[in-house]
């Protein structure tokens, strides 16, 4: 406005003026040269807009100061970035609801509607394993991509239809092999179906990923007493802090004492394949007493986490598939587990049982207990320590123990998608064939042989 007002003193400066400022002079009579006293009169005229326009001047530069274009020129300057900073907010809006491509932690496609959704997920384990065991090869050592896995998850027509493929490349030979391939359609805000080949609800250490466990591999109690995954409809109930898993499959996945009881393998295979179950259900319960769901998603609770305590159980029946072998074949399990999360530190206790009427083998029991923890020393580097416990005892031998302790640390660069683990383990007992895991590390010890020690270093990258 001040602005405003000093081109208008300079515009009526521009032509002829009369003493009273703005005002236009009028023409000398009879349209001649102007007599002297007129020029004299126009000269006093001028005198004195030029005092007027001078005053109006030093009035603006006491009120705005000399550096008033350079203070109006920021002025917009700040309004320019401000707008550009409005729209960077309505584009990282979209970005992380209706982008069609891109990085949101991990590498994505999508529509511009937001009906469909496609997610590019990669694990990669590069593991190396050295083994003191007291026979000939007292001492082993090598090299190991342990995983190497390709999965895609989004979701089809809108966000209740989702889904999740996933190959993983094998140990030995590389050749890629189907590990997970389900959809889930979600029925309402609480229950949802889900169909294909995916991991069964029972015991919680298998649940949790590879990629997000404490240790560098999970428990040898683990390794036999989990059920793996199986083919078969799941339906899920999650309504604030309960959850409520129950599937109906092939069967289970038979890990007890490795797979020489049931003999159940139902992953990839025809409907009508051999050894499937005639009838398999696994139910799995959760509740929810501190946290979130999501910081249960592992096994660590890094510095400044929220405090957690989530409770489950499960149980599994499996019956064998009538008319083959395993006609008589009956499987029982269950499963009860408490997980702990404080800011910087954590606590898992997990117990499992299996008891199996094979018409071969007769009658076979099971139990085994795992208890682990860690605290972070800084805000990248965790300490752990795991106790591990297994009773094996069935008809045609004697009772087998396990009892192994783990000790390690992890080293966190960018949370689980990029980090270093170390563990030693020492067997206390022996280890022999109901116990041994190859992807673990730990071989079967013969009678009176002395403490097995394995030792493991592990690189993990998610992207």
């Amino acid at each position: 406005m001040r602005l405003t007002l000093l081109v208008g003193v300079l515009l009526g400066a521009a032509g002829p003026q009369s003493p009273a400022l703005g005002t236009r002079v009028a023409p000398p009579a009879g349209g001649g040269e102007p007599t002297l006293g007129e020029l004299l009169q126009r000269i006093e005229s001028l005198e004195g807009d030029k005092a007027t326009m001078q005053g109006a001047i030093d009035e603006l530069r006491i009120q705005l100061g000399d550096n008033w274009l350079t203070e109006h020129r920021a002025q917009e300057i700040r309004a320019i970035v401000g707008d550009v900073l409005a729209d960077a907010d309505t584009r990282a809006s979209l970005l992380q609801d209706e982008m069609t491509a891109g990085w949101s932690n991990h590498f994505f496609l999508a529509s511009p509607d937001g009906r469909f959704r496609l997610q590019l997920e990669g694990q990669m384990q590069f593991r190396w394993v050295w083994s003191f065991h007291d026979e000939a090869d007292r001492h082993k050592n090598g090299f190991e991509l342990t995983r190497t896995k390709l999965g895609f998850r989004g979701h089809l027509f809108n966000r209740d239809l989702t889904y999740f493929v996933r190959g993983v490349f094998s140990r030995e030979g590389g050749d890629l092999v189907l590990e997970d391939a389900w959809v889930r359609y979600h029925l309402d805000d609480r229950f949802s179906l889900r169909f294909g080949q995916f991991k069964l609800p029972f015991n919680r250490e298998q649940l949790v990923s590879s990629a997000r466990q404490l240790a560098v591999e999970r428990s040898l109690v683990n390794q036999s007493h989990n059920i793996g995954r199986s083919q078969g409809l799941e339906l899920m109930y999650l309504d604030g802090p309960t959850r409520i898993n129950v599937a109906v499959s092939d069967g289970g996945t038979d890990n007890v004492a490795g797979g020489v009881f049931v003999q159940s393998n139902p992953l990839n295979s025809p409907a009508l394949a051999d050894g499937l179950a005639e009838f398999a259900v696994t139910a799995r319960i959760e509740s929810l007493l501190k946290g979130s769901w999501e910081q249960f998603d592992d096994f660590t609770s890094p510095p400044g986490e929220a405090s957690g305590l989530l409770l489950g159980a499960a149980v599994h029946f499996h019956s064998g598939e009538s008319g083959s072998a395993l006609d008589e074949d009956e499987w029982y399990a269950v499963t009860a587990d408490a997980s702990f999360e404080w800011a910087g530190a954590n606590a898992f206790a997990a117990f499992s049982y299996h008891f199996i009427d094979d018409p071969t083998f007769g009658e076979v029991n099971t139990w085994g207990l795992v208890l682990q923890g860690g605290a972070f020393f800084s805000s990248k580097f965790e300490a752990f320590a795991r106790f591990e416990f297994g009773s094996l005892d069935f008809d045609f031998l004697p009772t087998t123990d396990l009892m192994v302790v783990t000790v390690g640390g992890n080293y966190y660069f960018d949370g689980h998608d990029l980090k270093l683990t170390a563990d030693i383990g020492v067997g206390i007992d022996i280890v022999d064939f109901a116990w041994d895991s190859d992807i673990a590390g730990w071989r079967i010890d013969a009678d009176g042989a002395e403490p097995q020690v394995v030792s493991r270093v592990q690189f993990q990258m998610l992207f």
